[in-house]
């Protein structure tokens, strides 16, 4: 092969793989800034249901419907590849509206072990409160049979939405909802 014909094949494979590599970056940008589908419809307008877990660190925290704030609750297990592609995301929705949206992430423990749930919680350095569902009831409750699974609450305990994996830029969107009902609320 002439060293004319090796530079164009080169040049051919570098053009082939920036058009991929391009490709790939734009469906990126269009899938992170979809809106989330949305999922289990027959359940909205419906009152959240009470719960008490366990934390990380053995106490007992209760999310209550009557609590008065809005709610995001992420279901989900170490092993789901969706919950570590939201992790991040979950990461920055709650650093940013912890304190007007109760954030909490409820671990499906009978799907998981609470070692390697610790671990994923260290991985992704996970700031937001973390439960564990350790006999399943709480799960069983809300009808989880997909993880990860968020549910978007209204402040008067009411379900809004439910979602399977989030984007930040999508969840932002369920949010913004929620923080503007809680204002019309207050009007």
């Amino acid at each position: 092969m002439t060293k004319k014909k090796l530079l164009a094949a080169i040049a051919g494979l570098l053009v082939t793989t920036g058009i991929v590599v391009g490709v790939f970056l734009v469906l990126r940008f269009v899938l992170q800034s979809a809106p989330l589908e949305t999922v289990m419809s027959e359940q909205y307008g419906n009152r959240m249901i009470d719960f008490e877990l366990t934390d990380m660190n053995g106490n007992m925290i209760p999310v209550s419907a009557s609590s008065g704030k809005p709610k995001l609750i992420n279901f989900w297990a170490s092993w789901c590849p969706g919950c570590h592609d939201e992790a991040e995301s979950l990461n920055r929705i709650y650093a940013k509206y912890k304190d007007e949206v109760e954030i909490i992430s409820v671990n499906v423990t009978t799907e998981d072990m609470v070692e390697e749930a610790q671990a994923f919680l260290d991985a992704y350095d996970i700031q937001m409160p973390a439960l564990l569902d350790e006999d399943g009831t709480v799960s069983a409750q809300y009808m989880i049979s997909a993880i990860p699974t968020n549910f978007f609450v209204k402040r008067d305990g009411t379900i809004h939405k439910i979602t399977f994996e989030i984007t930040e830029a999508g969840a932002e969107a369920f949010i913004k909802e929620l923080l503007v009902d809680n204002e019309n609320d207050e009007s």
